[in-house]
């Protein structure tokens, strides 16, 4: 790092330490709502992030900036001294969030991501920074109409007040930056504002804080390459997809705000990769009550919005890397998450219901029932050949590895319960595994190392 890029990093520390002690201040001497100082903070972290890329050439500055903010915020929620003083700026909203550490990890995001492209960073973040700050205050204040999800209550005012907060943070600057039309800016203004608006409502405990601005940039970075027919049609398929899932509510155990999520997923992963890349995720979601053992929660919508993030978060990586890509051999890996998902939920399901099952039988029957999403996804993606039946292999070794792991650390037939714990457990377990797919694919298959893959594309 520079001695200029030093200094500029300097500075930005100075003025964010600033406005946090002008809003103590403020917080004491006229006690204003905890919701209003606490969205204070968060509009003006966004707007001197905004001048990030004409600060920095280079990640590495903001890199070191988002460390030091981060450990600064840790500080404040942990130390109990610092969290009854200064911390009440961010902590005296009554209510659990990490919120304020997504928030940072979503800004060093988009930076590395974007690159040097100033709108694909600078749109995400300005939806993050004005958007959800509308939404909650004028939720509190003129919300009448409650729309109830995991870990709190939001109404339809606050989520139309983000809507259309959105929009506008969307619409005008691909407008004004030049290269895309007026008919184009305002459809991908209204597409990429529903998609913020889904994942704000759906979210919780301050995820939406990262969520948005990165979907946000991966569909910012599809849309813009589109014509006006094609986003014409997205929007059409956006209503398609929630008038399905609507009418399927009743045969799933996800709750409301689990199934607004899917829709969102099964969106952007259609925006990002095509109709194909679908196919996995939306047999996961139509099959897996149908061809797992019934338990005492099959005819409950029971799960929430985390069910859903522990079941894409493993794709989702996979799909970033596509989209930076290019590289269509990442649907592979994306594809294997999904299998690996159903077989986990087979497994835990068979071992509540026959809790007699023997291991051996238990891991091989539910990695095949993970395969009924792989094999159809990769047949459509490739057709029938040696290579496809070879793909399949490599699919089903990431598959059975997945179960297997996931038995592994915890085969206890009481403990299969459906808590926050199995939820990381299953999304660590996935996302690791997945790397069996693409790694035999090129590294047995084509000779090449997976690292020699993603290094040429500047994503690692």
């Amino acid at each position: 790092m520079t001695a200029a890029d030093a200094g500029k990093v300097l500075l930005v520390l100075v003025v964010t330490a600033a406005t946090y002690g002008g809003l103590r201040v403020l917080q004491v001497r006229a006690r204003p709502a905890p919701e209003l100082v606490r969205k204070l903070f968060h509009i003006s972290g966004g707007l001197l992030a905004l001048s990030f890329p004409w600060l920095f050439d280079d990640f590495f500055p903001v890199l070191v900036l988002g460390v030091i903010v981060t450990a600064a915020l840790v500080a404040l929620r942990l130390v109990p001294n610092l969290r009854s003083g200064l911390g009440q700026v961010l902590f005296s909203v009554q209510r659990e969030s990490i919120g304020e550490l997504c928030y940072i990890a979503s800004v060093v995001l988009l930076f590395w991501l974007a690159g040097n492209d100033r709108l694909l960073y600078s749109v995400p973040v300005l939806v993050l920074a004005l958007a959800d700050t509308f939404a909650a205050l004028i939720g509190e204040q003129y919300g009448k109409l409650p729309l109830t999800i995991t870990g709190g209550t939001k109404s339809h005012e606050g989520a139309l007040a983000f809507f259309l907060t959105a929009f506008f943070c969307v619409h005008v600057p691909v407008l004004l930056w030049g290269g895309t039309g007026r008919l184009e800016s305002l459809l991908i203004g209204v597409d990429l504002s529903l998609l913020a608006m889904m994942a704000e409502a759906a979210a919780w405990w301050g995820l939406d804080n990262l969520i948005i601005p990165i979907w946000g940039y991966m569909m910012l970075k599809s849309l813009l390459e589109m014509d006006s027919p094609q986003l014409a049609t997205h929007m059409v398929v956006v209503l398609v997809m929630s008038l399905t899932v609507r009418f399927w509510r009743n045969r799933t155990t996800l709750g409301d705000d689990a199934l607004f999520g899917a829709i969102l997923w099964g969106y952007v992963v259609w925006v990002v990769g095509g109709w194909r890349w679908v196919i996995p995720p939306a047999i996961q979601l139509l099959t897996y009550a149908t061809i797992t053992a019934r338990t005492p929660v099959s005819q409950q919508r029971v799960f929430r919005f985390p069910a859903v993030l522990a079941n894409i978060s493993g794709a989702f990586f996979w799909l970033l890397v596509f989209r930076q890509s290019g590289e269509a051999a990442m649907f592979f890996p994306f594809a294997a998450c999904f299998g690996a998902n159903v077989a986990i939920i087979a497994l835990v399901r068979q071992k509540a219901a026959f809790p007699e099952t023997g291991w051996r039988k238990a891991l091989s029957v539910n990695a095949a029932k993970g395969m009924v999403v792989v094999v159809p996804a990769i047949l459509v993606m490739e057709g029938l050949s040696w290579s496809t039946l070879l793909d399949l292999g490599a699919a089903l070794l990431a598959v059975y590895a997945a179960t297997a792991a996931f038995y592994r650390l915890k085969p206890a037939v009481p403990d299969f319960t459906e808590d926050a714990g199995q939820w990381a457990r299953q999304s660590a377990v996935v996302a690791v595994t997945s790397t069996l797919a693409i790694g035999i694919r090129y590294g047995v298959l084509r000779n090449v190392s997976l690292i020699d893959v993603l290094n040429p594309l500047n994503f690692i």
